[in-house]
């Protein structure tokens, strides 16, 4: 678990340390979004309303996937069935290998999100981040 989170921590560092080296220019509309196990991490906590971009990168020893959804809950407060969420997509699920990156895109409206990884036990285990759209 601690190894899982470093490889986390070197994947954010380096993606905040090439972002330093860039003019200081923010897309609001696309996101990078770290999984691994039992974890989510986006690049941002707010993205713009419209269609959003999100780069998913599996940074851990399992398969992840990424579900996007709309919620008023708290993100970790979200209805379960059996092991895993129960929750309305936004678009259809991303499915990420160990060491690939996807990238989907969705249309978003203002309000609060919830990205979570929603195989069997994964985000019962906390694998899930909240975000808003404004």
């Amino acid at each position: 678990m601690l190894r899982i989170a470093l490889v986390v921590l070197a994947a954010l560092l380096a993606a905040s340390s090439a972002a330093a080296s860039r003019p200081a220019q923010r897309d609001p509309s696309s996101m990078t979004a770290f999984v691994a196990e039992w974890s989510v991490v986006p690049s941002e906590g707010i993205v713009a309303a419209g269609v959003v971009r999100i780069r998913v990168r599996n940074v851990g020893l399992e398969p992840h996937e990424l579900v996007l959804t709309r919620t008023a809950r708290f993100s970790a407060s979200l209805p379960l069935d059996g092991d895993h969420a129960t929750v309305t997509p936004i678009g259809a699920p991303v499915l990420v290998a160990p060491g690939q990156t996807r990238t989907a895109t969705f249309r978003v409206t203002s309000g609060s999100y919830v990205l979570l990884d929603n195989l069997p036990w994964h985000y019962w285990q906390g694998a899930w981040a909240a975000f808003a759209v404004r």
